[in-house]
């Protein structure tokens, strides 16, 4: 517990000294101003729950997989990731903290969105089922750190993270429903969609926002968070199998 306090701590000061990590928490109440006008604009009140949920999974999303390839490629070139890789502790386990700690700060999106509907839109969010919302939260959150634990395995394979930022985070996320529901896109690309945790989440959270019963809430969370928990166990075999790769091939701080 102490030395994942003293990585949260280290994680959360780098991200207040890099602002280029908050630019997620800068774009996503600009985003949410965009998806609320089009709404009203096109007087479709009905479709509120999607512009609040989509700003928010985005930012989360968006900030997790900026951080995980962030946590890799600034530590090459400051030089650290060759004494986190040395270090007695387990890789996989480093890297989950930090990405669990920028994880956390990212859900600071609701806030943020539930504000600009406030003050600049004169809505006020409605949870109908507060407990299926929060529970939903939370485990789209331990997902996300998950899979971003597996992207961050194939960031230190590779010499650079930026390929894989720029073109990982609107696919997955219009796969994953984020903008639309699953069920409105092309049919082949479900089975596709079912695989990606965000699918499930964006579901789940809107209906949550809805007044009508939401179904098979349990076995939906769990579904989450069966994903993310797969995206965990790989990411920590991966992340092993790459790190003894590294060390024999010599190329761990190579850009």
């Amino acid at each position: 517990m102490s030395l994942a306090a003293a990585i949260g701590r280290f994680q959360g000061r780098l991200i207040l000294t890099h602002r280029d990590y908050l630019i997620d928490l800068v774009r996503t109440p600009l985003l949410a101003a965009v998806f609320l006008l089009l709404i009203r604009h096109n007087d479709r009140p009905d479709l509120l729950a999607f512009g609040l949920l989509a700003p928010v999974l985005m930012g989360v999303w968006s900030m997790a997989i900026l951080i995980s390839g962030e946590v890799v490629d600034n530590d090459r070139w400051l030089g650290t990731l060759e004494l986190q890789i040395a270090a007695p502790v387990r890789f996989s386990r480093i890297v989950l903290s930090r990405i669990w700690v920028s994880t956390a700060i990212s859900l600071l999106t609701v806030l943020e969105v539930a504000a600009v509907a406030v003050l600049f839109f004169g809505t006020v969010p409605e949870v109908p089922h507060p407990v299926v919302f929060s529970v939903g939260l939370l485990a789209t959150a331990l997902a996300t750190c998950g899979m971003a634990t597996l992207m961050a395995a194939l960031f230190v394979a590779t010499r650079t993270a930026r390929t894989f930022q720029n073109s990982l985070s609107y696919p997955v996320l219009l796969l994953g429903g984020v903008f639309t529901p699953l069920d409105q896109l092309p049919e082949w690309t479900h089975p596709i969609g079912r695989l990606i945790y965000l699918s499930w989440s964006s579901d789940l959270l809107r209906d949550a926002l809805s007044p009508a019963p939401v179904a098979s809430a349990g076995w939906r969370t769990a579904v989450i968070l069966g994903l993310g928990l797969l995206a965990g166990i790989g990411a920590r075999a991966l992340l092993g199998r790459v790190v003894r790769l590294v060390r024999e091939n010599g190329t761990v701080g190579l850009r």
